[in-house]
């Protein structure tokens, strides 16, 4: 085992995507280059390594040519990747974080704290500089990191296997729904893993796994949030409005409402009330709102609870009134209730 290859800790704990410890850039000499700038295959084979080597005025073009060329042989889109491990990390940042995703959280932890191309993970990188030329190298030993991804992959899958385990338990619930969304979350990130090692070693390209695919569990997401009916009722609601900003969120993330109470798993009663102010103001006259919100599971027990209170002013009692009625609506589509809510289904993965 060579120096290069004892610089790699696997399963350590440390941070390897491409912040692995390489050698100081030695300073510009004239001085013979070392065997991977003359001639890569011989200091790194092709059988044990992938290596890409880049050469520019300076470090910094280097070293970006160098690791663009890296992820360029994974065929990988780099923004989708991108996308997929920010929504990995948020994922793993929230009650998720308490799931035996050890090997996973490692990877969240490298994402987080170094500067990286399309995720990639146990790479190490050198350079050699003379003159004003800057020759930049990024590596990745196969057997490493083949066991490193592998793992990933064997943690992940059981995960996923246990979300869709306790889903299955609870149907027609939010709980079934936000494990199978995490659960796809998941797939997503392991999809990658999946392509990335099928380049490091080519025998694992025909290998299935056994949750099928991020999509696949998308589907699964999307069955379940339509097994979810809610029961919307607000009173004080005289225009209607406030029920129709209700219903409209609620559809939107996929689930099913009805305006009248039945034996449906979930009731969303509200109340909703609206007053004058007197306030003096020789220009504009004031209205104030109140929402209260409280959904119900089929027992009966409040699983969640939603408070919002606002006053604001216009030139006419009824310009005041619309005014507020906007800024509920704007509240329950995307403000203060649409952000709690989703809090509550974040809390929900044990």
């Amino acid at each position: 085992m060579n120096g290069l290859q004892r610089g790699m800790i696997f399963f350590g704990g440390m941070a390897l995507l491409f912040s692995c410890a390489s050698s100081p850039a030695p300073k510009e000499t004239a001085s013979r280059p070392p065997l991977w700038v003359t001639d890569k295959e011989a200091a790194y084979p092709n059988a044990e390594w992938l290596c890409v080597v880049e050469r520019r005025s300076d470090r910094g073009a280097a070293e970006a040519a160098a690791m663009n060329g890296l992820a360029g042989l994974f065929r990988l889109d780099i923004q989708s990747v991108t996308e997929t491990n920010q929504r990995f990390a948020q994922m793993l940042g929230g009650k998720a974080g308490e799931t035996s995703l050890t090997q996973s959280r490692d990877f969240e932890q490298e994402l987080k704290t170094t500067s990286n191309v399309a995720g990639l993970v146990g790479v190490q990188r050198d350079f050699w500089t003379a003159g004003g030329d800057v020759a930049a190298i990024v590596r990745m030993n196969r057997k490493e990191s083949i066991a490193r991804y592998s793992a990933m992959i064997r943690e992940n899958s059981s995960v996923i296997r246990s979300l869709k385990e306790d889903a299955q338990r609870m149907p027609a619930t939010f709980d079934a729904y936000e494990n199978l969304n995490s659960a796809a979350n998941i797939a997503a990130v392991t999809d990658n893993f999946q392509s990335i090692l099928s380049i490091l070693d080519p025998s694992s390209t025909g290998n299935k796994l056994e949750y099928g695919n991020a999509e696949a569990l998308k589907t699964l997401a999307q069955n379940a949030a339509r097994d979810i009916v809610i029961t919307v009722t607000v009173a004080g609601d005289d225009s209607g409005r406030i029920a129709k900003a209700f219903s409209q969120y609620f559809t939107q993330k996929g689930f099913r409402t009805n305006a009248a109470a039945g034996a449906n798993p979930y009731v969303l009663r509200a109340q909703f009330e609206m007053a004058p102010v007197d306030m003096k103001n020789e220009r504009f006259v004031f209205s104030r709102y109140k929402l209260q919100a409280s959904l119900e599971d089929k027992k009966g027990a409040g699983v969640f609870t939603f408070l919002d209170e606002r006053r604001d002013g216009a030139l006419t009692p009824s310009e005041a009134q619309q005014t507020n009625l906007r800024k509920v609506e704007a509240a329950i589509a995307d403000g203060d209730f649409a952000a709690k809510f989703d809090a509550y289904l974040d809390s929900l993965l044990k």
